[in-house]
């Protein structure tokens, strides 16, 4: 293997490992902050769910739950075990099926935030109700780019990669 093969797989592993400690404080911490009439709630992403589920939105809560608790995990999980199976002849082709998959799962994990963003945005009408990002929101995005950076740095190409290239 290359140095920069090398580099490539050490990176993508700091990055999955950065990104399973980031998730934590991005499903803890209020992702925003929603003032209703005076009312301030601070909402994480599960609070979220929860509140859509109550307002009578189940469907859409289902939705927001998986794009923002479940795929973000099962991504981080996906890349954690192909990472850890890195350099073994153990399930390549599953390996590369599902770092293609994460990868083109990637690109919408982003959506998340942008909806946020908008809805800070537009959700401002003044003393009547208002939307602020809160913290979770940032732990949110670095979750994702986190995924994202490591999905695209390990190419599918080492996965096949069972013993590293001799120098000589």
């Amino acid at each position: 293997m290359s140095i920069s093969d090398t580099i490539r797989v050490e990176l993508a592993r700091a990055l999955v490992v950065t990104g399973i400690i980031l998730y934590i404080p991005s499903n803890i911490l209020p992702v925003m902050t929603m003032s209703i009439v005076g009312t301030v709630e601070p909402l994480t992403v599960l609070g979220g769910v929860e509140e859509l589920y109550d307002s009578g939105l189940p469907l859409i809560a289902g939705v927001v739950f998986l794009a923002s608790i479940v795929v973000p995990f099962l991504k981080l999980a996906c890349l954690g075990w192909i990472l850890f199976l890195h350099g073994k002849p153990v399930n390549m082709k599953e390996r590369t099926t599902l770092l293609k998959i994460v990868q083109t799962i990637g690109s919408w994990s982003m959506v998340d935030i942008f909806l946020l963003s908008v809805l800070a945005a537009v959700g401002q009408l003044g003393a009547l109700a208002s939307v602020e990002a809160r913290p979770g929101a940032l732990f949110f995005a670095a979750v994702v780019l986190c995924s994202l950076f490591a999905a695209e740095i390990y190419k599918p190409r080492l996965i096949w990669r069972t013993k590293p290239i001799s120098a000589a």
